[in-house]
């Protein structure tokens, strides 16, 4: 790993310190940047709930009632829910929607 000096000033260190602490608590009073919020969700293969619901446009009921039907099979790891990629797009072209 390359190591890069800077001189900075007192001044000048201060200034780039408080801004990036102000930043720091900016995030963590409102949550998640605007940019962390439109940064799109790496292809992992699995989603949680919030994601798919999210990313169908659906009601957790909507989900609820899809997995009851079988139209949307989730796969669970412990007491956790996921829906693989594959499962969302059969979800999909079953209803006659489109993907995102």
């Amino acid at each position: 790993m390359a190591q890069i000096f800077t001189s900075y000033s007192d001044r000048e260190f201060k200034e780039i310190l408080s801004e990036q602490v102000k930043g720091a608590v900016r995030e963590a009073l409102h949550g998640e940047t605007a940019e962390k919020q439109t940064a799109p969700t790496p292809n992992l293969g699995y989603r949680s709930r919030a994601e798919t619901r999210r990313l169908l446009g659906v009601a957790y009921s909507t989900m609820h009632y899809w997995e009851k039907s079988g139209i949307l099979v989730p796969d669970r790891i412990g007491r956790k829910v996921y829906y693989s990629d594959e499962a969302i797009a059969g979800a999909l072209s079953r209803k006659g929607g489109q993907s995102k």
